[in-house]
């Protein structure tokens, strides 16, 4: 019989700094190995997940939702999503420690988990775990006592107690005595490999987000680095072979991946309803609206007007816009109010609605613009309607009255994952493998706008920053930005 296994505890890049490889390479790695699912599970985080769920889809294997949480102790608790209310109880809890704490330090704290952990399956952790951390410093009261709060917060059927083996110094005894936990207080074994980086040559970018996020180089880190290169996706057959012994930890991850039935395509997201005065509906309050500010913006609302604000408005309803349109209204009419500038822009300009209610200056009528460029049936996202606002206090007097009206909880910033480009991904290598400033700058002088130029290779460019390409960290340096 053909070996099988689920992988339900990698980390991707989106654990800043913390692992090495793309979402999209983790899945494509999984689906060569012929996983039938995977776990990502970023740190204080769900970033990645969207990025999963695509790949997956494409690749036609199971993305599985998760998250590790930082507890306030200096734990690491990984947790799986089960069910709807799992994610929305996951994000509710990782919104909490980011409101309460820093942006460099935003713990959950052990009471949170109660409160949370509905529709969620908690992993005692890697080395990083609450329940290992204790075993490493042998302290065994300490490593039952976490163990017996997470049983009591999620429940005995919704604690797994995991377990790697990835040749490191005194993991024998550890995992001796993980086995011994859990044959105590009855909980199953779950064997993970930890992933950090899709492939073995990975491990090498790791090291150099590692001396990044911890500000030395690879000849200072010492142990900062990985004890060995084995965090990387292996296959069942590995895996199998791993745990010969503990055959269960290995089934125990297709029978937890069966109960982990939660995907993106089940979020069933619902944007905040907007109050209309009583009597009305959203979507009779947004017609009133449209036909008050069409009468206003028309001299004579001719037939081929109506038709196409009756066709808007049916449609808009149809997948139920009404409420979106609303508070896009709202918020413009705020704006008006307190005299700052506004201005709807980009394919909301298609629109006769947005343009009746005030929200874009152009009429589409006039202009001929297309309506189905901004909205159509086939469409299941949201409508993209962007406001320019002015710089300074005028725009963040529109972004605290969001957060007044809706909440700290229910409004948020969208933010941007900045990634390095060529020249300051390479220094940031350079910088780990210990080459002179003087060196990183001139390597940076000799860039163009954007990436190298087409007229020098990578090694020239070195060699003419005063490296000796026969150097062994000249190829390291290659070898780590071509990947």
């Amino acid at each position: 019989m053909k070996p099988q296994y689920i992988e339900l505890h990698a980390r991707s890049a989106f654990s800043f700094l913390r692992a090495a490889s793309p979402p999209e390479k983790l899945v494509e790695v999984a689906a060569n190995l012929e996983l039938p699912a995977l776990a990502v599970c970023d740190r204080d985080g769900v970033y990645g997940t969207a990025r999963v769920h695509a790949a997956a889809r494409a690749q036609k294997i199971r993305p599985i939702v998760g998250a590790e949480l930082t507890l306030e102790d200096g734990g690491v608790l990984p947790v799986l999503v089960q069910s709807r209310e799992g994610y929305r109880n996951l994000c509710k809890m990782i919104t909490r420690a980011k409101l309460r704490g820093t942006k460099e330090h935003a713990p959950v704290h052990w009471n949170d988990l109660p409160e949370f952990s509905t529709g969620l399956v908690a992993l005692t952790g890697d080395v990083e775990g609450p329940v290992r951390r204790a075993l490493e410093r042998g302290d065994n009261a300490a490593a039952q006592l976490a163990a017996r709060r997470l049983t009591d917060f999620f429940g005995k059927k919704n604690v797994f107690v995991e377990i790697q083996r990835q040749m490191r110094r005194g993991e024998k005894t550890g995992n001796k005595a993980l086995v011994h936990l859990a044959e105590a207080e009855g909980l199953p074994l779950l064997a993970t490999n930890g992933v950090l980086y899709a492939t073995r040559e990975e491990r090498a970018v790791l090291d150099v987000f590692t001396c990044t996020r911890e500000h030395t180089n690879l000849d200072a880190a010492g142990k900062l680095l990985s004890a060995n290169e084995e965090r990387y996706l292996k296959t069942a057959g590995q895996m199998t072979r791993l745990f010969s012994d503990l055959p269960d930890a290995v089934a125990n991850t297709l029978r937890l991946g069966e109960r982990l039935e939660f995907s993106l395509e089940n979020l069933g997201y619902e944007f905040p309803k907007y109050r209309v005065p009583e009597g009305e509906t959203m979507g009779s309050f947004l017609r009133k609206m449209t036909m008050a500010g069409a009468r206003a913006r028309y001299s004579h609302l001719s037939k081929k007007v109506a038709a196409q604000i009756e066709r808007e408005l049916t449609l808009i309803a149809k997948l139920g816009f009404s409420g979106y349109f609303l508070i896009v209204w709202d918020l413009v009419n705020f704006c008006t109010e307190n005299r700052i500038l506004v201005q709807g822009r980009g394919s909301a300009a298609n629109s006769v609605v947005c343009y009746a209610l005030g929200i874009t200056a152009c009429d589409p009528i006039a202009c001929n613009l297309l309506f189905e460029r901004f909205l159509s049936e086939g469409r299941t996202s949201w409508p993209d309607i962007d406001l320019d606002l002015p710089s300074g206090e005028r725009r963040e007097s529109v972004i605290q009255e969001v957060y007044r009206r809706y909440g700290a909880s229910g409004a948020a910033m969208t933010a941007n994952v900045i990634t390095y480009r060529g020249k300051s991904a390479m220094r940031e290598i350079g910088k780990a493998l210990g080459f002179e400033s003087e060196t990183l700058s001139r390597f940076s002088h000799l860039f163009g706008n954007g990436d190298f130029p087409h007229t020098m290779e990578l090694t020239d460019q070195l060699k003419r920053s005063g490296v000796e390409t026969a150097h062994p960290r000249a190829s390291a340096a290659v070898a780590l930005y071509q990947q």
